[in-house]
């Protein structure tokens, strides 16, 4: 970890919308990497970083991978209920107060940035095989539909050499409103984790 402010960068002033997903929205593990020179165990007392100025987004986050994580047998911690002001926290701050902790690993969060994509809908008879679903005089124009994708960033560092062992991005899609996508995708990030064998597996 880089010796930078914890609070970082405006990027994260669009979590608001980009973690406030609607209960429909699809999100999908983009990459899901864990250092080959980390061989275990998995971590049991983990502190949570959620890199955002936002309170109303920053504590909802953290406490909500702390449930989680806690759920898997993790001991949890989140960075805002230890440091009265996380936004003029640095590293070295994280860092003391993990090893007053006894923290094994540090799980930091943020928002990479949001984009758009473009998809086209081809007419009904591009795949039909019968004349009857043929349109008079020519296929139709395709319809192109438009989505947001937030790219969103999980990262666990270790404890003792503060060296990155695994790293996860999860793309988004269509943020529209509803605060239940901060547990769905803090679930998909536990699922991760657990699955590369970084936290119990129970």
């Amino acid at each position: 970890m880089s010796k930078k402010k914890i609070a970082l960068t405006g990027t994260l002033l669009v979590a608001a919308v980009l973690l406030t997903l609607s209960c429909a929205t699809p999100m999908h593990v983009t990459d899901n990497w864990r250092s080959s020179t980390y061989t275990g165990p998995a971590y049991k007392k983990i502190t949570v970083v959620a890199m955002t100025r936002q309170d109303n987004l920053r504590k909802p986050i953290e406490k909500e991978f702390v449930e989680q994580l806690k759920s898997r047998g993790v001991e949890a911690a989140a960075f805002h209920e230890h440091m009265a002001d996380p936004e003029k926290g640095t590293v070295e701050d994280l860092i003391r107060l993990g090893q007053g902790m006894g923290t094994e690993a540090y799980l930091i969060v943020r928002v990479m940035g949001v984009g758009a994509v473009s998809q086209a809908y081809g007419s009904s008879d591009a795949t039909s095989t019968s004349m009857q679903y043929i349109p008079w005089f020519g296929p139709q124009a395709p319809t192109i539909k438009q989505r947001d994708v937030a790219t969103l960033d999980s990262r666990l560092y270790d404890g003792k050499t503060k060296d990155i062992v695994w790293r996860s991005t999860v793309d988004a899609v269509n943020p529209s409103g509803s605060d239940d996508q901060i547990s769905r995708f803090v679930s998909v990030v536990v699922k991760a984790l657990r699955e590369k064998k970084l936290i119990p597996s129970s």
